[in-house]
């Protein structure tokens, strides 16, 4: 007996098939993620998917700013810690994002060393949220030398373009060498309390 589906309007059909496509995506990957398979999940023809999105490539483009539109990070969450306690939490926001959203991660460092820079949109979106991140680690940073919590010779713009360098770098060490005996998060945790400990006052 063949599937029926429901009327469903038009805005509403296109955000569970972008649902059904992100789960999809993070789970199994581009590659092996079909139409078929994210039209069964979203419980839609596959017909609509093409009406919507036209090839899987664009689906793929919608789902991954899909995955980033509603992530940010503000003072507010930071809102009744220290300066050294912000710091914290910010590289901790940072690992969290990546952790639930590692197959958008491996795809946006794919991008980033192919001279393929497409989409454009998706990139540019991600270094906003690069730039925010790194914005808001000089924001605290500079307040925290404000109140004496860090050495007064830090230099609050290039501690933090050193930290999202790191942690940067700590993610590209992941997805090229997996065997190796440090995970992402033990070295995360490290770069914490090393960057910590050379900032904090004496």
């Amino acid at each position: 007996m063949p599937e029926t589906y429901t009327a469903a309007e038009p805005g509403d059909t296109r955000e569970k098939i972008l649902a059904a496509a992100c789960r999809l995506f993070e789970q199994q990957g581009y590659d092996n993620t079909s139409l078929s398979q994210v039209a069964k999940e979203a419980k839609v023809s596959k017909a609509l998917i093409f009406w919507h999105f036209d090839t899987k490539e664009k689906l793929f483009q919608s789902a991954l700013r899909k995955t980033l539109e509603p992530y940010f990070i503000s003072d507010a969450q930071l809102e009744g810690l220290d300066e050294k306690a912000q710091l914290g939490q910010v590289i901790d926001e940072f690992y969290d994002f990546v952790r639930d959203n590692m197959y958008s991660v491996r795809f946006f460092l794919s991008l980033t060393v192919s001279d393929d820079k497409e989409p454009g949109d998706v990139m540019t979106r991600v270094g906003e949220l690069y730039g925010m991140f790194r914005g808001l680690i000089g924001d605290i940073i500079e307040r925290g030398l404000r109140k004496g919590l860090f050495h007064t010779d830090s230099a609050s713009e290039l501690e933090a373009a050193l930290i999202m360098a790191s942690m940067a770098g700590i993610l590209v060490n992941q997805f090229l060498n997996d065997k190796d005996p440090y995970d992402a998060k033990t070295l995360l945790d490290h770069l914490k309390s090393t960057t910590l400990h050379r900032l904090g006052a004496s």
